[in-house]
């Protein structure tokens, strides 16, 4: 299935300071089309999709630029969180959704 971004999707750019322990990055949002999460640390990122992050579990971002993107079918709506071995990290991310 193809990308649901139309002109009224709405994006909210923003940053989110991941730390040592679990860290909602976006809360639950039934009108979410899709994400995108980038990791702007020279750190690890994981992150986890309605439960608490967990190092070593989830999707991993690589330090320096590691990428997730959700579209389609592939889109959570639930809290998404996140964790890094040693907090203040920077995780940036663009949520899309339905205006």
């Amino acid at each position: 299935m193809g990308s649901r971004y139309t002109t009224d999707t709405t994006p909210t750019n923003d940053q989110t300071t991941v730390g040592a322990v679990t860290t909602v990055v976006v809360a639950v949002n039934s009108a979410r089309v899709g994400g995108v999460f980038c990791n702007d640390s020279d750190e690890v990122i994981y992150l986890a999709f309605g439960a608490d992050a967990v190092l070593n579990k989830g999707v991993r971002l690589n330090a320096g630029g590691g990428t997730f993107t959700m579209d389609g079918d592939l889109v959570f709506v639930g809290a998404i969180n996140a964790i890094c071995t040693s907090g203040q990290k920077n995780l940036c991310y663009t949520e899309f959704v339905e205006a």
